[in-house]
């Protein structure tokens, strides 16, 4: 029966998703997961500014320097394999950087000299409980969008006082960042899992930060929607770097509902396990119906 397949197809995804989530904490002993990265950071900012104030977030890869939240993940993936004095080295210069770049917003013609850097995020309501300074708008029950300027060695978010200092109006920061990744999205691929020769579910894992905020991109799901060969397709982000899909009619849909509470649960850097419906008529949170047809 293609239920059965379904759902074996469905232990197969779990299984992948535990690989592709702690995989890499155990294999290379992630110490930006744990905090240890952010803690050595924190050391060598005190040796440079032992005046200036941190903020520590829930995320062990962001802190906060002044009224700048960093976010480490490029910085620690930078200094990876490097000895101990050259990480200090490439830290040190970072933190330089910050601290140069870090003030009051910009004058409003920069607005042109960084939109190519622009990207869009969602973060959880706890994100913005501890950065309330962030320009965000609601995007659904437990998500928010926010901005972030992207950079090989830094990742900044968007201040509301940063857009004014811009004069540009929030819509078009939004549309900007959208429209950045969607482009950075073109090439990125996603993971077929198959019975019986039928796709049955699909798996985003990317490394690149920005797996749950390609739910802005309605061509990447439309590519996933296709593969899937279904009319409507269910989606979630457990993690900042999982995206899961299956069909909305999929008899292992509440298996898959399950698994991805506890792929959020788990972490590292777990977002929601809110369910959302991609068709033809766009994206959109399910309803209480479609919720509890999936076992919610």
């Amino acid at each position: 029966m293609f239920g059965d397949s379904a759902r074996r197809a469905a232990r197969l995804l779990v299984l992948i998703c535990a690989g592709s989530v702690f995989l890499p904490v155990g294999a290379r002993a992630d110490d930006l997961s744990d905090g240890r990265f952010r803690d050595a950071v924190i050391k060598q900012i005190r040796i440079r500014r032992p005046d200036v104030a941190i903020d520590l977030n829930a995320d062990p890869a962001q802190l906060g320097i002044g009224t700048q939240t960093l976010d480490l993940t490029n910085l620690h993936q930078h200094v990876r394999g490097l000895t101990e004095a050259e990480r200090r080295r490439e830290v040190d210069e970072f933190l330089g950087l910050a601290f140069a770049k870090a003030g009051p917003a910009p004058e409003p013609a920069d607005f042109a000299a960084i939109k190519g850097r622009l990207r869009v995020q969602l973060v959880p309501d706890e994100i913005l409980q501890q950065n309330p300074q962030l320009a965000h708008r609601r995007f659904s029950e437990t998500l928010h969008v926010v901005y972030v300027l992207d950079e090989s060695r830094r990742y900044q978010y968007v201040t509301r006082e940063m857009i004014a200092g811009w004069h540009v109006d929030p819509a078009v920061v939004e549309a900007t960042a959208v429209r950045n990744l969607a482009g950075a999205s073109k090439d990125v691929p996603f993971q077929l899992v198959v019975a019986d020769r039928t796709p049955v579910a699909a798996l985003a894992r990317e490394d690149d930060n920005y797996a749950l905020a390609r739910l802005l991109v309605p061509d990447w799901l439309e590519e996933i929607r296709k593969a899937l060969k279904a009319d409507g397709i269910t989606l979630t982000g457990p993690t900042r770097n999982l995206l899961m899909a299956w069909p909305a009619d999929s008899p292992a849909r509440r298996e898959l509902a399950a698994e991805a509470t506890t792929q959020m649960r788990a972490g590292p850097y777990g977002r929601s396990d809110e369910l959302f419906r991609f068709d033809r008529g766009g994206l959109r949170p399910l309803t209480a119906a479609e919720r509890a047809d999936h076992g919610r």
